[in-house]
């Protein structure tokens, strides 16, 4: 988040939350000041988004399907649901939503063994796991 709030700068934007899942990206981005459009394909985890999200906008659809008009948003976000979209189809679709001078950011949660317990789960599931490191892990 560090890294997207550096390229966005520190005014409020309009971003939206590809695959926003239950709105955990959504509140973060909220809490920031940023207008909030999050699109979910799941509708569980739409429901989920809108009870948790009422101070943002929620809609049914998916990173091939954005349901938004072209150049609507100054930012796109995807967080751990990137590795589900279809490249070939989505980025053009991020392409088609995002106004000129935007950003658009794909995040993902990595394990960081250089807290304990991630050490150790780490040393548990490594033989069967391929890890991303963070820079000044152990290695492990």
């Amino acid at each position: 988040m560090r890294a997207f709030a550096r390229a966005i700068g520190t005014e409020s934007v309009h971003v939206l939350d590809l695959g926003a899942g239950t709105g955990l990206l959504a509140g973060v981005l909220r809490a920031a000041g940023h207008e909030v459009i999050a699109v979910e394909p799941d509708e569980q985890m739409r429901a989920v988004a809108a009870e948790r999200r009422p101070d943002a906008q929620v809609l049914a659809g998916s990173a091939e399907d954005i349901p938004l008009p072209d150049d609507s948003v100054d930012a796109v976000v995807a967080g751990p649901a990137y590795h589900w979209f279809t490249p070939q189809v989505s980025l053009p679709q991020i392409h088609r939503v995002l106004r000129k001078d935007v950003v658009f950011a794909a995040m993902w949660n990595i394990r960081d063994d250089r807290t304990p317990w991630v050490a150790a789960l780490s040393d548990i599931v490594g033989a069967r796991d391929t890890v991303w490191k963070v820079p000044g892990s152990t290695g492990r």
